[in-house]
């Protein structure tokens, strides 16, 4: 696949149908004709100046493999001057033996003072018809602003990171509120996705038939994680908890750490959460039975992990694999191939907030 990025001056306000003409125009090909737009899926970024760089570069690497018409919205509102600044560009590649050429396109918005208090009507009017709408956070969001309710009623889903914001407590507890409106579209967040092979691993240290029944009489679980990888350390307690239909019976603060007590067919069952990895948002999870041990853990470079199945002490199995790379684009490629709701992620998220407000 041969790719090219083709941009247009832009700059200032633009009419809907003056950007519609200059896209096409970014389309068309040397010999004059139209380029096939490729587009699968509408996908809305609002992000802020400090962070566009980043997210521009995420939605461009992604073009090729989820080709969509991306409108980018680089919005503060707190500016007192109004401001509209509209930019186009084109991601075009060569696809098949018949030469034909696809494109991709976006649409970059700066928008400051009162223009940005209602990026829904910049929005809107450009998303192709009959196609879904992505709409992604990859920053701090504010579920009680105009702005944002502005934006979700274009929305098939929503893209967010729970970490994003700093403060994991009230951002999980308000991703939780959002999911209890009946009008709410689906909901990702990028701190699941990043679950996935820890969850899929530690599903595999009980697929042996000689270990299978463990998953009922597990006694403790210990996670180790980063002081800004709180919210994934959550997530995880809340998945094994939901999945495994414990009942919460008691959470506390430990320190700078959590605990939580759950009740289990085995009896009590404790979930420890200790903020002390250096290194690494998610770093090590441990499980235990009255006879087994089981854990995953990073390795020191963060590329792989090592699983692990001890009893009594003694190493029964242990493999190494590797974890693949996690950058932004990644993580959005990921919930971009999803448009209902998450079942296992939306129960996690009830456990979670139960463990918060004990």
């Amino acid at each position: 696949m041969i790719g090219e990025t083709r941009e247009s001056p832009g700059g200032g306000p633009m009419s809907v149908e003056q950007i519609e003409r200059e896209l096409g125009q970014l389309r068309m090909n040397e010999d004059g004709t139209l380029g096939l737009r490729a587009s699968v899926l509408n996908l809305l970024v609002v992000t802020d100046e400090e962070s566009a760089g980043d997210v521009t570069q995420s939605v461009s690497n992604i073009a090729g493999r989820y080709p969509s018409r991306a409108i980018l919205l680089i919005s503060d509102p707190e500016e007192g001057e109004a401001r509209l600044d509209i930019q186009l560009s084109a991601f075009c590649n060569v696809r098949g033996g018949g030469g034909a050429q696809v494109c991709a396109e976006q649409v970059t918005i700066h928008a400051e003072g009162p223009p940005a208090e209602h990026l829904e009507s910049l929005a809107g009017p450009l998303l192709i018809s009959d196609l879904p709408v992505f709409l992604w956070y990859p920053g701090p969001f504010s579920p009680s602003s105009p702005e944002f309710a502005g934006m979700v009623n274009l929305a098939d889903r929503i893209i967010i990171d729970s970490a994003a914001a700093g403060d994991c407590e009230r951002s999980l507890k308000e991703i939780a509120g959002l999911l209890e409106k009946s009008e709410m579209p689906a909901i990702g967040d990028l701190q699941w996705v990043q679950l996935s092979p820890w969850r899929a691993l530690a599903g595999e240290l009980f697929s042996s038939p000689e270990r299978s029944g463990e998953l009922e009489r597990l006694r403790g679980i210990e996670v180790m994680h980063a002081p800004d990888g709180e919210c994934r350390a959550l997530l995880f307690v809340g998945w094994l908890a939901s999945t495994l239909d414990w009942r919460l019976v008691d959470a506390a603060r430990t320190g700078d750490g959590r605990e939580a007590r759950f009740a289990g067919p085995s009896g009590e069952i404790v979930a420890e959460m200790s903020p002390a990895s250096s290194d690494a948002r998610f770093r090590r999870v441990r499980l235990y039975s009255e006879d087994y041990g089981f854990e995953v853990a990073r390795s020191r470079d963060l590329s792989e992990a090592r699983t692990s199945v001890t009893r009594d002490g003694e190493l029964l199995a242990e493999r190494t694999v590797h974890l693949g790379k996690f950058d932004l684009g990644v993580l959005l490629g990921e919930e971009l191939q999803y448009r209902g709701r998450d079942g296992l992620y939306e129960a996690a998220l009830r456990t979670v907030v139960e463990i918060l407000d004990h």
